[in-house]
Parts: C-alpha cells; sequence; structure tokens
C-alpha cells in the first residue's frame, strides 16, 4: 500500500521505495498463497477484484493478473471456484 497525489494504492513494489500501480482506492484486502482479494473503489465505483499473485511481476501489464471489477454475488461464485480469500464490502473491516 502507498500513496501517490493523495491516492491510495495497492501496489508491486520493486524496493528502495518504488512501486507499480495494480489498484487504486483499496477498502479491503485479504491475501492468501496464490491470490490477493480486493473491495476498491477506483474512480469512486466501488467493487470486487482480485489480483492472481503467481502472475504478478514487475513487467506484467496489470490486465493480465487484475481481475474485475465484479459485483457481490459475482465474486462470490468466483471466490468459491477458484479459492479466493473471502472479503466483503464493509469499511469496519478496511485497511
Amino acid at each position: 500500500m502507498y500513496y501517490i497525489s493523495g491516492t491510495k494504492k495497492l501496489g508491486y513494489s520493486l524496493g528502495q521505495g518504488a512501486y507499480i500501480g495494480r489498484l487504486d482506492e483499496p477498502i479491503n484486502i485479504k491475501s492468501n498463497e496464490k491470490y490477493i482479494s480486493a473491495y476498491a473503489c477506483p474512480h469512486k465505483i466501488c467493487a470486487f477484484y482480485y489480483i492472481d499473485k503467481t502472475k504478478d511481476n514487475k513487467f506484467a501489464e496489470h490486465n493480465e493478473f487484475v481481475y474485475g471489477p465484479y459485483t457481490k454475488a459475482q465474486f462470490a461464485a468466483i471466490a468459491k471456484e477458484l479459492g479466493l480469500p473471502t472479503i466483503n464490502s464493509n469499511a469496519n473491516n478496511a485497511i
């Protein structure tokens, strides 16, 4: 997690304080060995997303491993199928 120009971002760390942005305005994040689940509000439109950590690297384009946006029902079905960490949209559990 880091901030650029007042925007909270989830990103890939390159080390020495450098990051590559992956998802803007994350509210809730959970991770397991293979995936990151996120509820985020980029551009003030909130939805569910997931990141396949096995495909993420400093040379990859975000559309190769960041999936979404999904509705709550869509995300629940995908989470069950793939074994994603479960999250909700409740800001009380926010990061």
